[in-house]
C-alpha cells in the first residue's frame, strides 16, 4: 500500500486504541496492587498469658512450641537459612537496664555462635513509644547436617530490648547478610503491630 491510499482512523477506532492502552495500564497497576497486598498479608498472633499481640507475615511458619521463645516466625522460602523474627521474655531484677540484657545476650551468643561479632548498639524507640536499646550483630551459620558440605552463611541480626515490669522483651530479626535490608520491612511491620 502506498501512503496516499491509507485512510485516516475514524473517531471510534482512535477511541478503541486509547481504551486498549488505558486498559493495559489499569491491568498492570492492578497487578502491582494485588502483588503488594499478597506480599504484605499478615496473620494475627495473640498470647494472652504473656499479654502480647502482633501480626506476622502470612506465608511464614509460626512456632510457639519452643519454651525459650514466646513466638518464632520463619520464612520457609529463604533456604538454607530462614529469615526469622523471634520474641522472648527474660525475667529481670529491679535495677536492670536494656544494656545489661544485651551484655547477657552478647556473652551467651559469643559462646554458642561461630564467628559472632557485635557490630553496633543504639538507643531506639518502638512505634508504640516504648524506649529500648538496639544491637546489630553478625555470625556464621554452619548447617548442622555433616553430609552437606556447604560453605558457612553470614547471618546478620538485630535485637531490640524493651523493659516492662519484671521482664525484658527481646525482639530479634535474623536474615542472611545479603537479604538483611531487603527483608527488614517484615520486621518493621511486625514492630508496628506489636503491643505488650
Amino acid at each position: 500500500m502506498r501512503a496516499e491510499e491509507l485512510t485516516p482512523l475514524s473517531l471510534r477506532q482512535r477511541l478503541a486504541n486509547y481504551l486498549v492502552i488505558l486498559a493495559a495500564f489499569a491491568a498492570v497497576a492492578y497487578g502491582f496492587i494485588y502483588r503488594n497486598s499478597i506480599i504484605s498479608a499478615t496473620f494475627p498472633f495473640i498470647n494472652r498469658e504473656a499479654g502480647i499481640t502482633a501480626r506476622y507475615p502470612a506465608r511464614w511458619l509460626l512456632d510457639e512450641s519452643d519454651s525459650r521463645f514466646v513466638l518464632r516466625a520463619q520464612d520457609p522460602d529463604t533456604l538454607p537459612f530462614k529469615t526469622a523474627i523471634r520474641l522472648q521474655l527474660i525475667p529481670i531484677g529491679q535495677d536492670a537496664r536494656p544494656a545489661d540484657i544485651l551484655d547477657l545476650l552478647d556473652i551467651d551468643r559469643a559462646a554458642r555462635l561461630p564467628a559472632y561479632r557485635s557490630l553496633s548498639r543504639t538507643p531506639t524507640v518502638l512505634p508504640g513509644g516504648q524506649r529500648g536499646q538496639q544491637m546489630i550483630y553478625a555470625y556464621a551459620y554452619i548447617d548442622p547436617n555433616p553430609f552437606l558440605q556447604a560453605e558457612p552463611i553470614t547471618v546478620r541480626a538485630l535485637d531490640l530490648v524493651v523493659l516492662r515490669t519484671g521482664q525484658a522483651v527481646v525482639i530479634t530479626y535474623e536474615a542472611k547478610a545479603d537479604v538483611f535490608e531487603k527483608h527488614k520491612h517484615y520486621f518493621e511491620s511486625f514492630l508496628r503491630s506489636l503491643t505488650f
